[in-house]
């Protein structure tokens, strides 16, 4: 399978004389958290995690945009400072360059839209690719992707954070390096990402308080976890891959090894606390713990059946959401039924089963198969420092960096 990075932002990145060894800061901003992560990147070695730490977003109990960004500001304002003081006290074992390099910051739903597009260029005569005239015509889409997005995000804040070719085919047959030749035909799919102008930059100016690099790697986590479930499970071709955080669920389609769709719809793991908070008229706190120690079967008898009847409720519009965006991205391909997905280690067991339950005519009587992306799994392929919290979403975008970094050392 074909796989580039498209445009002058991943070209720069990077510095022009090449190091066996790079430090490197993986950030995953999600919707309830916010993770920070040092790590070592070496040639022909597994990326090795010095350091972790994540923090919460204050929780909202009323979703505002503005107060949102603010909260997720501070949560990573916090992470970054605490990575800092842990360069100067820990031993990171480097030949070369002490400093940190590159910033890769991955970001979870709602701060992104992921699209994938479907591009075919015909032309009456032959014509030469090369990497100018593919990023035009990547460009080219882009503005119309724009205009279909106004309604959501005006074009004056769209911010292009991620251009990949999945697949490109020549004439009709798929090739991995399309360059310097010639064709009439050219066909691609692509996944770009897009975030916010005001978002972006308020992160930016967050990295830059702390780390002095010349640029600023920006992904999305489905992108990042398609690429590290492609490595780990190579025979896995088509599937489906959940993100589930803290204020919504991302689903994508993976078809014949391609991303073909990616939908979402702002129910997680915090819909539940809020139910739990507003049927017993109780803080956030109060309502987290009590499904906390409902999830483990900590509570009595009574307060038990009290909270699984809100539970349960929330269950069924969490399984209908569910239910209505498997349908939707359904219609971009055929539906499988193996699903990859992430989420909280504490509500593992729940969304789990939640996605056993889920019915699909196009399953017929069959029943999805879920794996459960944890530390187990994905902690293979990377090492630790002592004492280092094995944290599976900065794992998945450690593999990514580590891919991407390896081409330029």
């Amino acid at each position: 399978m074909a796989w580039y990075n498209v445009g002058a932002m991943e070209l720069s990145f990077f510095n022009k004389r090449k190091q066996n060894e790079v430090l490197a800061v993986l950030i995953d901003i999600g919707s309830a958290s916010v993770g920070a992560s040092l790590v070592k990147i070496e040639k022909d070695k597994a990326p090795h995690i010095l350091a972790n730490v994540r923090e919460d977003i204050s929780f909202q109990e009323v979703l505002s945009s503005a107060r949102f960004l603010f909260a997720m500001n501070n949560a990573l304002e916090k992470v970054l400072k605490e990575i800092q003081t842990s360069i100067g006290q820990i031993d990171l074992n480097l030949e070369h360059n002490k400093t940190v390099s590159n910033v890769f910051c991955t970001l979870s739903s709602p701060w992104f839209i992921l699209k994938t597009r479907t591009l075919d260029i015909v032309r009456e005569k032959e014509f030469d690719v090369t990497e100018r005239a593919i990023e035009e015509f990547i460009d080219k889409d882009i503005e119309i992707l724009k205009d279909e997005m106004k309604e959501i995000l005006p074009p004056k804040d769209v911010r292009i954070i991620e251009k990949k070719i999945l697949q490109i085919k020549l004439n009709g047959y798929e090739i991995k390096n399309p360059y310097k030749q010639k064709t009439a035909r050219v066909e691609m799919s692509t996944a770009i990402g897009v975030s916010s102008v005001k978002v972006t930059k308020s992160i930016e100016r967050k990295i830059n308080n702390f780390f002095h690099v010349s640029s600023i790697h920006f992904g999305t986590f489905p992108v990042a976890a398609f690429s590290a479930i492609r490595d780990i499970f190579p025979i896995e071709k088509n599937f489906l891959f959940l993100d589930i955080t803290g204020e919504s669920t991302d689903v994508s389609l993976v078809e014949n090894d391609l991303i073909i769709g990616t939908i979402s719809f702002p129910l997680g793991k915090n819909f539940f606390i809020r139910a739990i908070s507003t049927r017993l008229n109780t803080i956030h706190e109060e309502a987290m713990t009590l499904f906390v120690m409902f999830l483990r079967g900590e509570l009595h008898d009574e307060q038990s059946t009290q909270i699984a009847g809100t539970i349960a409720d929330s269950e069924k519009e969490w399984l209908a959401r569910f239910e209505k965006a498997i349908a939707t991205i359904a219609q971009k391909g055929v539906l499988p039924h193996k699903i990859f997905f992430t989420t909280d280690s504490d509500v593992m067991t729940l969304f789990s089963g939640l996605i056993k339950k889920a019915k699909s005519e196009l399953l017929a009587d069959a029943s999805f198969d879920p794996q459960y992306l944890d530390q187990l799994i994905v902690s293979k392929f990377v090492s630790f420092g002592a004492g280092v919290t094995r944290d599976p979403f900065i794992v998945v975008e450690a593999l990514l960096a580590e891919k991407v970094l390896g081409q330029h050392i």
